[in-house]
């Protein structure tokens, strides 16, 4: 192999590696990266036997780096984040900001508000091709392919830098026909006493948080019903299971619609914010800021969660 095709096979191989420490195996790393576990098991072998050096302890369950391992990996990490600052320069350089970008949101939220202002961005920046990935996962590991990540939650990892979206405040709702059958709260120490939906993804376990006079007061519901998605959790409240501690902007359809009405509001508690997270500052592509700084704009002017 001439070197500078054996050059880019070690870079790629070095990219493989960092993915495979970063995501926990084989597997995972395969996935994001979008190749088969035998050819990521392959590069990562060849990038060893051209150290002449073991990089990961390996065993049926688990991946460990080795001291060598933990020094490449140390140092492919700033060459992944010089390849991007590269990249990112050269990108600088078109008129216009081009490519493809990549979003990945929360289920619900990406469901019920990420298309119009996308949409209205694509218009504005034809040379801008967007996916985007709606998965309801917390704040890491993010698949390295992606831009930007939209994420809900109190405080991001410090690996990632956040612009806040919009505040995110919780709230109880029921439906109309639920209230019919069930006596109304009037003290969030009165929902022990009624049917509930649980979210399943909440980041407080199984107590659902409000404020009394200004302090929080965590309420463990009777959670009958669990699911993992805000969507279904709004449908099984809809349809009158019983009460659901939800963000307003999941609510916010229901509620002008009719279907489930609002309680105890002088209890709602604010609950962080919805983010926007990315690698870094400094290396942003043209692309990924004029998103970033466009969705920002979007929300701000139309909608107040």
């Amino acid at each position: 192999m001439c070197r500078g095709r054996q050059n880019l096979a070690t870079l790629d191989a070095l990219k493989v590696f960092v993915e495979v420490v970063r995501a926990g195996s084989f597997t995972a790393a395969a996935r994001r990266l979008g190749i088969s576990k035998s050819l990521a098991s392959k590069r990562v072998a060849a990038l060893e036997e051209e150290l002449g050096v073991s990089l990961l302890n390996r065993s049926t369950r688990s991946l460990h780096l080795t001291e060598a391992g933990q020094i490449y990996y140390e140092h492919g990490l700033r060459i992944r984040e010089e390849l991007a600052a590269a990249e990112a320069q050269v990108q600088s350089v078109t008129a216009r900001p081009r490519g493809q970008l990549k979003v990945s949101a929360q289920v619900s939220f990406g469901f019920m508000y990420l298309a119009p202002p996308t949409t209205a961005f694509m218009r504005r920046y034809p040379d801008v091709a967007v996916e985007i990935l709606l998965e309801d996962q917390r704040f890491e590991p993010i698949d390295d392919s992606v831009d930007l990540a939209i994420r809900m939650g109190p405080m991001p990892p410090s690996s990632l830098v956040s612009r806040p979206l919009c505040k995110v405040v919780y709230g109880l709702y029921a439906s109309p026909e639920y209230l019919a059958r069930a006596e109304r709260p009037v003290h969030p120490r009165d929902i022990a006493q009624h049917d509930s939906v649980f979210y399943g993804n909440y980041d407080l376990g199984a107590h659902w948080r409000f404020s009394l006079n200004g302090q929080p007061l965590d309420i463990e519901p009777n959670s009958r019903l669990v699911i993992n998605n805000l969507l279904g959790v709004v449908e099984a409240a809809k349809a009158g299971f019983g009460l659901a501690y939800l963000p307003t902007f999941a609510a916010r359809a229901a509620v002008a619609s009719g279907e489930l009405l609002p309680l105890l509001q002088p209890y709602w508690n604010e609950h962080g914010s919805m983010l926007v997270l990315f690698r870094s500052r400094k290396y942003l592509p043209d692309k990924t800021r004029a998103y970033l700084d466009f969705i920002t704009d979007w929300f701000r002017e139309h909608l107040a969660l």
